[in-house]
């Protein structure tokens, strides 16, 4: 890990300790009581997102709030910002989503939307490089996404997600399961596998298959908690790219299998 990532978490990690208190305080002042979330900072080895790599050595930050609306209606709000730390690209995003989650009773439905924000481009900037064009050089996106999560059976949980990118008119869909054990007292073991498919031509380029599987997704984290309200949480996982993601992916030596790992730190409030 580079001096300067190693830095920047430490610093993460101190204003996330220091300012929870003062940030539950603030929220609750503006919108009132029966409010909880979290602020949470990490550094991930590679940046895959959606089976898709962004990058090496990154470092983020994330913050969510959530209120009760009505019976079984709860509203949330999620800031997010990453920073690709490594000296070959500049990448850094940044992106803001609302939810609103209905409990079912049997299942919970959840209605999102995402703005994203690409400061270096979609692809990101090479240092000292050019910006590239079309949907690799784009600023923004816009997503709608539709989420059924549910209890399954011996302790699994599965849920079915269908997101619509207004920007690239790009069609994301995703299943996953996943399963938690408590190892002793205050460490856990999480599992979860998941599996993303393209519908039509979500982010693919020449080579990819517009519509196919992008990747599936195998993870396993170790969350430790630390105090009643902080947990650390290292993790490891496994992004295996198909076709409609393989080929952009073996371009920058990516391709195949790729392990990578981070860990995070969260305080709750």
């Amino acid at each position: 890990m580079k001096r300067h990532t190693q830095a920047t978490f430490g610093i993460l990690g101190l204003a996330l300790v220091a300012g929870a208190s003062q940030a539950s305080a603030d929220v609750e002042s503006l919108i009132g009581g029966d409010v909880s979330g979290e602020i949470s900072a990490g550094w991930d080895s590679r940046y895959f997102y959606r089976g898709l790599w962004f990058g090496d050595e990154t470092t983020w930050t994330n913050a969510s709030v959530s209120k009760e609306l009505a019976s079984n209606l709860t509203g949330s709000v999620n800031l997010f910002y990453t920073d690709v730390m490594d000296d070959a690209l500049s990448y850094s995003e940044g992106n803001i989503g609302a939810a609103l989650s209905y409990d079912l009773g049997f299942g919970t439905l959840d209605l999102g939307f995402v703005h994203f924000r690409f400061y270096d481009g979609f692809a990101g900037t090479e240092r000292g490089g050019v910006r590239g064009t079309g949907i690799a050089g784009n600023d923004e996106a816009n997503e709608f996404n539709l989420t059924y999560s549910q209890d399954l059976f011996a302790g699994f949980s599965g849920h079915v997600l269908v997101g619509r990118d207004t920007t690239i008119d790009g069609t994301y869909g995703e299943l996953g399961v996943s399963k938690s054990w408590e190892v002793s007292e205050g460490i856990g073991l999480d599992f979860s596998l998941t599996a993303g498919y393209s519908l039509d031509s979500y982010y693919t380029f020449p080579g990819d298959e517009s519509e196919d599987w992008t990747h599936v997704l195998i993870g396993v984290a170790l969350p430790m908690t630390l105090t009643e309200t902080a947990s650390l949480t290292p993790y490891v996982n496994v992004n295996m790219s198909k076709d409609s993601r393989d080929p952009t992916n073996s371009g920058v030596g990516r391709g195949g299998d790729e392990v990578y790992f981070g860990a995070s730190l969260a305080v709750s409030f």
